[in-house]
């Protein structure tokens, strides 16, 4: 070979491997993220997550939204994740029992004053960072723990006092702390999808459901209840699930940002759903539906027969994960209380 080809050759492959490198540097990772609901505070969380990722990883990942289970149904996203073909989703995380019963430690009733009381708790380390990491051996890793909101009742009756709970079917998670708890009340705690809530309510199979003023008020509740009691005996958290293959193809770098963003976030959506609830208690009000709270001397009782069910269900739970982590939550829900 001549020098001048040599020379050329040499040019081209230089050229060629430079071209690689800018392709490779360009090149965007995908990150599809689903949930449950709509317009609430977390499809705002979702929102501005893929928005400031996509920022900080200079469009290296560049994330898309699906609301209202558009990749699926809930047990569907959550194999996904698992799989690999999803890299995140959002939900409370008592949807991922099935991948680690002790996800469902977090919606201890009966603990927390009030919303930012049941935020702090849930944020000190020695239990978050536990926590969010129950789904590894199963492919999940988490990046945030925040408060959407606490529990309320939709009925299809008023409910203004314990009594008027006796003898009614209300729709619960499938979890036992939940049944459980509607139990204390006199009532039965039926498991039924959230999506499926509204026809079951129209078809009559329960008379009310134990969930978020807000989700339940966007998810059109008030089409087919119209009384609202406001207990807040619990908080329903959230948490951010992602595909730890997906984790796995980022850089360190993009790594860290996706779950430090996921973090951050975390604090800000607590905020910005508390800041929710004002809000759609006037939108229940303005279907004509009634709101109401408990008697303080009823709300008290209430919450006092809630409290032991956490020690009988976490507390005293064969499993010693579970058992390890209430502890430390009860602990720091004590320690967190600043009334």
């Amino acid at each position: 070979m001549s020098f001048r080809l040599r020379k050329y050759a040499l040019a081209s492959i230089a050229a060629a491997a430079s071209l690689g490198v800018t392709s490779m540097a360009s090149a965007q990772i995908d990150m599809k993220i689903g949930y449950p609901t709509t317009a609430d505070p977390q499809h705002d969380y979702a929102v501005k997550f893929v928005a400031e990722v996509n920022k900080r990883t200079n469009g290296r990942v560049k994330g898309r939204v699906f609301p209202t289970s558009q990749l699926g149904k809930i047990p569907r996203q959550i194999e996904a994740i698992q799989l690999g073909t999803q890299e995140g989703f959002f939900a409370p995380p008592g949807f991922l029992q099935g991948v680690n019963k002790a996800f469902q430690v977090a919606d201890v009733p009966g603990f927390f004053a009030d919303h930012a009381h049941a935020h702090r708790t849930l944020n000190v380390p020695r239990f978050k960072n536990p926590f969010n990491s129950l789904g590894v051996d199963k492919g999940i890793l988490s990046g945030s723990l925040w408060v959407y909101d606490g529990a309320s009742y939709m009925a299809t009756k008023p409910i203004a006092k314990l009594a008027d709970f006796k003898g009614l079917k209300i729709r619960v998670l499938a979890t036992e702390i939940e049944r459980k708890g509607v139990a204390t009340l006199g009532a039965t705690g039926v498991p039924i999808p959230f999506t499926s809530v509204v026809p079951s309510l129209q078809r009559k199979v329960v008379d009310g459901a134990r969930t978020s003023l807000v989700v339940a008020a966007k998810a059109k509740f008030p089409t087919v209840t119209k009384h609202l009691t406001i207990t807040n005996d619990y908080y329903i958290p959230c948490i951010s699930a992602f595909s730890i293959k997906f984790l796995d193809k980022l850089s360190k770098e993009d790594r860290a940002t996706v779950l430090k963003v996921s973090d951050e976030l975390g604090h800000w959506a607590s905020a910005r759903s508390q800041s929710f609830v004002d809000k759609m208690i006037v939108e229940w009000k303005k279907t004509g539906a009634t709101v109401s709270y408990l008697p303080p001397e009823e709300q008290k009782l209430h919450m006092s027969r809630l409290a032991p069910l956490a020690d009988e269900v976490f507390g005293k739970n064969k499993n010693p994960t579970i058992r390890k982590l209430y502890a430390v939550l009860k602990e720091e829900a004590q320690r967190m209380d600043v009334r």
